[in-house]
């Protein structure tokens, strides 16, 4: 699978569109990092990152459940399979801003279709794409059609047809449905 990971820049340090905040991204059956540029394994991180980390993984009970039902109740390899699947792939959207967590709720890189946390941990939207997340936030703005369909530059039947494929995919009956199921994913 490739990712951003390997659309470095010449000198290895920079996946495309990271420069500021801290991403946090699972590659190749590890932890990583990227920081003010640096990319870095998450074992070789400042340990205030790491702590930050960490404690997100503390506060997400939902996902603490998840695991603890599934039997995994060491830290250690609860807190791995939480980094895979809720921090998720690398992508173009800081993690971390300002200490501030935004988790990748979008995530669909995974490709684990047999994984028995699929849709539990990487939310609902594990089909989603970029532009499925970004009709979604725009819908949730609560703009008309009209002006939805401008702010992300395509027709109104553009918009229609994005909002019914959406509707499918996150089994919802309408758009205020729709919005609804966006706030509960993280969009």
């Amino acid at each position: 699978m490739e990712t951003k990971l390997q659309q470095t820049n010449q000198n290895n340090t920079m996946p495309a569109g990271i420069f500021e905040g801290v991403e946090a991204f699972w590659y190749a059956g590890e932890k990583w990092i990227i920081q003010n540029g640096m990319k870095m394994r998450f074992s070789d991180a400042p340990l205030k990152l790491r702590d930050m980390i960490a404690n997100q993984f503390l506060k997400d009970k939902p996902s603490q459940e998840i695991l603890r039902k599934q039997g995994i109740t060491a830290f250690s390899s609860a807190f791995e399979m939480w980094y895979r699947c809720v921090i998720g792939a690398l992508d173009s959207t800081p993690d971390f801003i300002n200490g501030k967590f935004t988790a990748d709720s979008f995530n669909y890189a995974c490709d684990d279709h047999e994984c028995q946390f699929r849709g539990k941990l990487c939310g609902r939207a594990s089909g989603l794409n970029s532009t499925d997340v970004q009709t979604l936030a725009a819908l949730k703005r609560g703009d008309n059609f009209r002006q939805t369909a401008a702010s992300l530059y395509v027709s109104e039947p553009g918009l229609k047809s994005r909002v019914t494929k959406l509707r499918e995919k996150l089994e919802a009956r309408n758009t205020a449905a729709l919005t609804a199921r966006a706030a509960e994913i993280g969009i």
